[in-house]
């Protein structure tokens, strides 16, 4: 199993702010990266078409308030992985930070390791960008 690690980010918000907005997969819309070229939602799931990979659905199976939040594909997917939110308070701040544990093999991860951390770094800086407003 490889661990993506996203960067980490503090957030002047609390976390609970923090995990009421990821629990949301609306949410996710405005956090995602160029390459995604669709987004619909439900109350628990999110369907992405991801520019040279196709469709993605990912339904949020675990949600620990106001700490994490746990991303599974729901259609078949070229390797198994899931999606962790870490949601860390610290006073006034909050530190979020996104990890992909993804199976993947040698080929699998000189190929996608690079763009899947691109991905989730987009997404946390994207977050900041928009709970600082």
């Amino acid at each position: 199993m490889v661990k993506i690690e996203s960067n980490k980010a503090t957030i002047r918000v609390s976390a609970q702010a923090v995990y009421e907005y990821l629990a949301v997969p609306q949410n996710y819309k405005i956090l995602m990266p160029s390459k995604v070229r669709s987004f619909e939602a439900t109350a628990d799931s999110a369907t992405l078409e991801i520019e040279g990979i196709g469709i993605v659905e990912l339904a949020i199976t675990e949600r620990v308030s106001p700490t994490k939040i746990v991303m599974l594909p729901q259609n078949k997917v070229p390797f198994k992985f899931d999606i962790q939110w870490s949601i860390v308070a610290h006073g006034e701040h909050t530190e979020v930070q996104a990890v992909i544990n993804a199976d993947l093999n040698f080929m699998m991860k000189m190929m996608a390791e690079g763009l899947l951390k691109d991905f989730v770094n987009v997404q946390v800086h994207k977050l900041t960008e928009h709970l600082k407003k």
